[in-house]
């Protein structure tokens, strides 16, 4: 398995390949371009100058490493771009290019003929710590699945220009680039092994999942039908298909399932809980049955016959949770009068605007500071400044509570405005 050190290894083998089949005498240097290395006359300079990731390859996990009903983690897949340069021992010397071009055709030569098959190479001399008779690539890629192959690339003189001038210290040179593919570097992370199946187990039923036709809030005596604004202690009817004779719950938004009593109708009333997840806003409805299935479970024999309990989810139905507001308190004297407004659900910490509303102007309610003639908001109450309506002329204003936009409802609150 290749680890970070996969990249520094392909270097490593690049180098000894060089080094064991030039027939040039020079040294092979790891360097950038603009970096002269000391006590080094001529030499092949290869420079690491781009990584990319390896498309064709991105997503595929390597072959019998991963099971297949595990989630696979594929590794990173990299091509490997080098910039290849050769330096005579001098530069001012009347054949010191003829030189650099001999050494140039001496790696190229090196690179065209072993580039695609160096893991089936030997050392044919001792070089550093190889010695005759090893591998010449390096350690770390011995045993990878992807074969490493060096390949010319394809470069033009101007896109070799701007590679030469992000290297302000470096004059231009005759160099070529080199593609090495593909290096892959394995993540350290476990993988998953799913248990094998023991026990086989099959469950059926011809009941069909229930239905919910209908919900609404429970009306007053001869009041309209159909309301899907809910406060907190609100009575809840959902009409349903399909949920009779079985045990039935309702979920509501984020709460766990409420069962529900029996009954012989398909009509269900609940009550909505003061739970502190519910808060104004959309509120998803759906029901929960529970139906016994018939079963067969076993391994390679026929099977043992039985019943199992399980669970069939109906449609969701979307309802509106509002703030109720139910008393309205007027303090202070004329000229620095202040609302106070009592209810549920009119402030929570993760509302991003909450307004009170008189008539047609609003007014936000931020926390105040603590020399403020109002106290800071809660849940149940909050309090605001007449003042900041700016009211010109006198008269009844109806009063309301807008939490994110959800407007509350309750009894019909007035402020008469002198």
């Amino acid at each position: 398995m290749a680890t970070h050190e996969a990249i520094a290894a392909v270097s490593r083998t690049l180098r000894h390949l060089l080094l064991d089949r030039m027939t040039t005498a020079a040294e092979v240097t790891l360097a950038p371009p603009d970096v002269t290395p000391q006590g080094v006359d001529r030499r092949v300079n290869l420079y690491l100058y781009q990584v990319l990731e390896n498309g064709g390859l991105k997503n595929q996990d390597i072959p019998g490493r991963a099971h297949p009903g595990s989630p696979g983690r594929p590794p990173l897949s990299l091509d490997l771009r080098f910039l290849l340069s050769t330096y005579s021992a001098t530069e001012d010397a009347i054949d010191s290019d003829l030189n650099a071009q001999t050494l140039l055709g001496d790696a190229m030569s090196v690179l065209h003929e072993f580039g695609v098959h160096i893991d089936e190479l030997v050392m044919t001399k001792n070089v550093g710590s190889k010695r005759i008779g090893d591998p010449v690539i390096d350690v770390l890629l011995a045993d990878e699945f992807e074969r490493l192959k060096v390949v010319l690339h394809p470069m033009t003189l101007d896109d070799l220009s701007r590679v030469w001038s992000a290297m302000p210290q470096a004059n231009f040179r005759r160099s070529v680039v080199y593609e090495a593919t593909v290096v892959q570097i394995e993540t350290v992370s476990p993988r998953t092994r799913p248990a094998p199946v023991e026990r086989r187990a099959i469950s059926a039923t011809v009941r069909r999942a229930p239905a919910i036709l209908a919900a609404f809030v429970l009306p007053p005596p001869n009041g309209p039908i159909g309301d899907i604004r809910a406060a907190i202690g609100a009575t809840l009817v959902i009409e349903t298909e399909g949920a009779r004779g079985v045990p039935v719950f309702a979920v509501l938004g984020t709460l766990d399932p409420v069962p529900l009593p029996a009954s012989s109708t398909g009509r269900y009333e609940f009550v909505v809980p003061d739970d502190s997840r519910l808060q104004p806003g959309p509120l998803e409805l759906h029901i929960v049955v529970e139906v016994e299935n018939d079963t067969i479970t076993g391994a390679l024999d026929r099977g043992t016959t039985g019943s199992a309990t399980r669970r069939l989810r109906s449609n969701t139905v979307l309802l509106q949770l509002v703030p109720n507001l139910t008393v309205l308190t007027v303090l202070g004297p004329a000229g620095a009068r202040v609302l106070r407004l009592d209810g549920t659900r009119l402030w929570h910490r993760a509302a991003k605007i909450v307004e009170v509303v008189l008539g047609d102007r609003s007014r936000r309610i931020v926390k105040p500071p603590s020399a403020a003639p109002t106290d800071p908001p809660t849940p149940t109450r909050i309090e605001v400044p007449v003042a900041g309506f700016d009211l010109q002329a006198p008269g009844d204003y109806p009063v309301a509570v807008l939490v994110d936009g959800v407007r509350s409802i309750g009894p019909e609150l007035i402020y008469e405005h002198a």
